[in-house]
């Protein structure tokens, strides 16, 4: 039998099942099979370098499989890392999630070894013979991010001669007139790739953001009410859905929705910073303190919830509160200039002038070009000297 040289890592959070699919592969030639018990040891067994072909469990304690893959796909060094998910149950939902994600391939446990060993050979025969229009949409997406608009734009074209009805053509299409600053363009590509495929969910979260830039948030609301009902798993899109509800008014409707979000996400840090950051920026302060807290307590290291934190209690008039979360931000952020800043302005409010002249200070040592703390600066020791 021949060796295969991929160096494979397999992730579940159970040894018996990362042993079973160990064996599956080397009695298949596979030769160099490593394991991790969770997302977060097998993210730094990556980074470490070397590792050709990743099998992931989807459900496990702490970083998920999807959370995995997610956090590789944001990074380019790991973006064509072929990743084969593996999942107990496949159901609407769930498809949407990892397709979103850019995963390679999927099986559902309890698998034959020739059917993990099939698809493996699948995804690493389409990536290592990729389609001349995945080669230019590949080529386009690197010009485009390195600010070459006019040599992505020229990939594209070549693309759609290719295929005029791949909506991966069509949505990268509207990212270069986007760019060039021809939004109407932009949503005509969209709603286009939309249109060739009603469960791209990407190109709803586009439009819908186009819209909210035009101030168009009703239709923004209801394109992203699209996209939440195709494709629920997505933290950031049920936020966005229940934040661009409460600024057309609808916060009782917002509310339900973050509210039935939370069945998807319980215990989740990030979607109740999100969901903080939008009853903050409604001026819903009490609601906003809420879900902060319910952040902080999830996470304690976001430096970012103790500020938006401070924020709302201070908006309440909770100085006390808003001057010690902003201190706890400070651990994690002690050269936040910004954060002395709003400190500053909670202490001038809890009447301790000293205190706050003392926080702008120390804003405008670490940032002298600071001109709303200089200016608060000024105002304050004018003040004093009355």
């Amino acid at each position: 039998m021949s060796r295969n040289k991929t160096k494979v890592l397999v992730v579940d959070d159970h040894l018996k099942m990362r042993l079973t699919i160990s064996h599956m592969l080397k009695t298949a030639g596979y030769d160099d099979v490593v394991g991790a018990g969770d997302g977060d040891e097998a993210l730094r067994k990556i980074e470490a370098g070397g590792v050709d072909f990743v099998i992931c469990d989807w459900n496990m304690p702490g970083m998920k499989g999807v959370e995995l893959l997610q956090a590789l796909r944001e990074r380019d060094e790991f973006k064509a890392l072929p990743f084969l998910m593996v999942t107990a149950e496949v159901n609407g939902p769930t498809v949407m999630q990892a397709l979103e994600t850019e995963v390679d391939g999927y099986i559902v446990k309890p698998f034959r070894g020739s059917t993990l060993l099939d698809k493996m050979a699948s995804i690493l025969k389409r990536r290592s013979n990729p389609s001349p229009i995945d080669l230019l949409l590949k080529s386009a997406k690197r010009k485009l991010s390195r600010g070459d608009v006019e040599g992505a734009a020229e990939d594209y074209r070549r693309a759609f001669k290719e295929d005029q009805n791949s909506p991966r053509v069509h949505f990268g299409l509207s990212e270069v007139f986007s760019a060039q600053g021809q939004k109407e363009e932009a949503l005509k590509e969209l709603k286009r790739s939309l249109e060739l495929a009603p469960e791209y969910v990407k190109a709803c979260d586009a439009i819908a953001a186009l819209l909210i830039e035009r101030g168009e948030k009703i239709d923004a609301a209801k394109m992203l009410e699209q996209a939440v009902r195709k494709s629920p798993l997505n933290v950031k899109r049920q936020a966005a859905y229940g934040s661009t509800l409460i600024e057309i008014g609808e916060t009782e409707k917002a509310r339900e929705v973050f509210q039935e979000a939370r069945k998807y996400f319980p215990d989740n840090a990030e979607f109740e910073s999100l969901v903080g950051e939008a009853y903050l920026r409604a001026g819903l302060h009490r609601e906003a303190e809420i879900a902060l807290e319910a952040a902080s307590a999830l996470n304690p290291d976001l430096s970012n919830v103790y500020n938006q934190l401070g924020i709302a209690y201070r908006k309440q008039g909770k100085y006390e509160a808003a001057i010690a979360n902003y201190r706890k931000a400070l651990i994690s952020a002690p050269n936040d200039a910004n954060l002395y800043y709003n400190m500053a302005i909670a202490q001038l409010e809890a009447k301790e002038a000293d205190a706050s002249i003392k926080s702008l200070k120390k804003a405008l040592e670490i940032d002298p070009d600071f001109r709303e703390a200089d200016d608060l600066l000024h105002k304050v020791e004018s003040l004093m000297r009355r």
